[in-house]
């Protein structure tokens, strides 16, 4: 009776080294699944806070074109009031009599007088909104740049193999959704 069986260790120590292979390989495969998922996600993201930012530097050049226009309305009614002012007190200085003529021209400059305080606040309103939509199109602007690097260093992780990688890309991606909300928010 021998006192020890015989077992071949060889093959046991081949078969675990086998088994803790696959089961590395399979956690390896999960992770970069959740690499991939992230990076579509960032991917998603990006798409909309580009069109948005796009949309957004539309609206703010049409609001900034809409207050040069009002600017140069407001310009036109001051020049009319100063052209209206100076005949009226040429009727003056030559010694008009006909009090039609002078109402006539007095309820002019006080016409054109009413258009220019709601033109100059109407104005700096477009002035402002259109500085809002620039300041929230940065926002989306800065939001793209983080995700597409986030993109990127998602790759870079998937393709070496690098969880830090990968962490650096979960930061940088979350740096940009932050950015995404505030664009909403601003």
């Amino acid at each position: 009776m021998p006192e020890t069986p015989e077992i071949e260790t060889d093959k046991l120590q081949e078969q675990i080294a086998e088994v803790h292979e696959e089961v590395a390989r399979e956690e390896a495969g999960r992770w970069v699944r959740y690499v991939g998922l992230c990076a579509a996600i960032f991917a998603v993201f990006a798409a909309v806070s580009a069109l948005r930012a796009g949309d957004l530097v539309n609206e703010a050049l049409i609001n900034q074109i809409k207050a040069s226009d009002t600017w140069n309305e407001y310009q036109a009614s001051r020049q009319k009031e100063h052209v209206y002012t100076v005949a009226l007190d040429e009727l003056r200085d030559r010694g008009t009599r006909s009090a039609a003529l002078l109402h006539g021209y007095r309820r002019q400059i006080d016409k054109e007088r009413a258009k220019e305080k709601p033109l100059s606040v109407e104005a700096r309103r477009l002035e402002e909104e259109a500085g809002a939509q620039v300041g929230r199109h940065r926002a989306f602007e800065y939001a793209v740049a983080l995700l597409q690097v986030a993109i990127a260093l998602g790759a870079v992780a998937a393709l070496a193999r690098s969880k830090p990688a990968w962490f650096v890309s979960m930061a940088s991606g979350a740096v940009g959704i932050i950015f995404f909300i505030r664009g909403f928010l601003l």
